[in-house]
């Protein structure tokens, strides 16, 4: 892309801010010896059997990596691995971002880590009303992610997103295995750092779960 819209990026994040491995860690040994070490996390698997399914006008992937369950507009159940933790970190990022007027109090209780963090949130989020789909002007379009760091307990996940006006966004994200599942830790109350920042192009990294169009 050789420009970026400012706009709808923006948009999405002040609404996101204001409304804002099964150990399956691949660890079967090469060999028997007493020397052998357990192979590395593949960060890079893509989920498999991926459908797309409408949430407030915005299509997140369910994959057989998660989510497992949807209770009351909260999406659960994601596998303990890399692969699970970058599907938690989109599905998580956009649905708390859009949940209406009746959703969010549920989905913050199921998806977020518990916390100050999580405790403004909810302060920020009561001041604001959403009562409808989101408007396709703003809506992200999922385009992958990318995993910068990961253990069994938490992983750093960026988000990519593409906008109606063809700007494209990258979300820094934090999930962490709390309760059996991977949730979204928000950053907390005093950070500084800009969660959501413009971007021209996805890293070559990219795991691409892109949504249709």
């Amino acid at each position: 892309m050789n420009s970026i819209h400012i706009p709808a990026v923006r948009r999405f994040g002040a609404l996101r801010a204001a409304g804002l491995l099964s150990v399956a860690l691949l660890t079967g040994a090469v060999g028997c010896g007493a020397g052998d070490a357990a192979a590395p996390p593949d960060l890079s698997a893509p989920p498999t059997n991926v459908r797309w399914q409408p949430f407030q006008g915005v299509p997140l992937p369910h994959t057989d990596q998660g989510p497992s369950a949807e209770t009351d507009g909260a999406a659960t159940g994601f596998e303990h691995t890399p692969t699970g933790a970058g599907v938690a970190a989109m599905v998580h990022a956009v649905r708390l971002s859009v949940a209406d007027d009746g959703q969010w109090s549920n989905i913050a209780a199921r998806e977020v880590v518990p916390g100050p963090a999580k405790d403004e949130w909810a302060v920020n989020r009561v001041q604001v009303s959403i009562s409808g789909p989101a408007d396709p002007v703003y809506a992200p379009r999922l385009l992958g992610y990318r995993i910068t760091e990961y253990t069994e307990q938490r992983a750093l996940v960026d988000v990519y997103s593409e906008y109606s006006d063809n700007s494209k966004a990258v979300n820094h994200t934090a999930v962490e295995w709390f309760a059996h599942d991977w949730r979204l830790r928000l950053p907390a109350p005093d950070s500084t750092a800009r969660p959501i920042e413009p971007i021209d192009e996805l890293p070559s990294e990219t795991v691409k779960v892109e949504a249709p169009t």
